[in-house]
């Protein structure tokens, strides 16, 4: 029996230096790399920002084309074809009433006009393209009219204008007010709609430019 136990002793202790060894080895070599998804998390992505009815007002369930769209005041309907866009433009006022028949709240926590917090009592709600945004007060009614497209894309995705007058990726060109990217969490003004392809190949670059950071 005391034979038996000397050989169970001395084999635990041959793991444990095993062990030891193989820990040593582990912290020599470093530790093993990160998963590549792992890595790629929290990757600033570029987005091209949408506010508009997502399904033509006129064939119901299907996809709109935004390309084809009537205005009225700034706010945008989109439709599924030129068919139905050119049938709405006889009464641009009757169609924006009726694909934003509801508002629904964005639940913005500052005001895309001052950037001031949203205090209960003393906010003012304006709506815009189906969206009911809360400005900080009555007083910002009017700034936020002026400029009402960038201002609720700013207050949808939860992000700061950049307020870029000349387009990043073409210099000389001022910004459309029409079209839009958002890449760290600034809204960023261009000057067309190929703009935005390009503002992805060196979205820093075009960034610094836009915010002169």
């Amino acid at each position: 029996m005391k034979s038996f136990a000397r050989i169970v002793a001395m084999a635990a202790v041959a793991v444990v230096a095993i062990s030891g060894a193989a820990l040593a080895w582990s912290r020599a070599q470093g530790a093993p790399a990160a998963p590549a998804a792992a890595k790629q998390e929290g990757k600033a992505e570029v987005v091209v920002p949408f506010i508009g009815n997502a399904t033509c007002p006129m064939q119901a369930g299907k996809p709109v084309n935004k390309s084809k769209f009537v205005e009225h005041e700034g706010q945008r309907v989109y439709y599924c074809c030129g068919k139905c866009a050119a049938a709405a433009k006889a009464d641009p006022k009757a169609a924006v009433a009726a694909a934003y028949k509801e508002s629904k709240a964005v639940g913005n926590k500052s005001c895309p006009v001052s950037g001031h917090a949203i205090e209960a009592g003393k906010s003012k709600s304006v709506s815009f393209m189906g969206h009911s945004i809360e400005l900080c007060c009555a007083d910002c009614e009017a700034g936020f009219k002026k400029n009402a497209y960038a201002m609720t894309i700013a207050a949808v995705y939860g992000v700061e204008e950049a307020k870029n007058k000349n387009c990043p990726v073409m210099d000389k060109d001022e910004v459309n007010g029409e079209d839009f990217v958002i890449y760290k969490g600034k809204l960023v003004g261009l000057c067309c709609g190929d703009c935005p392809e390009e503002f992805k190949k060196d979205a820093d670059k075009f960034l610094a430019k836009a915010t002169g950071k």
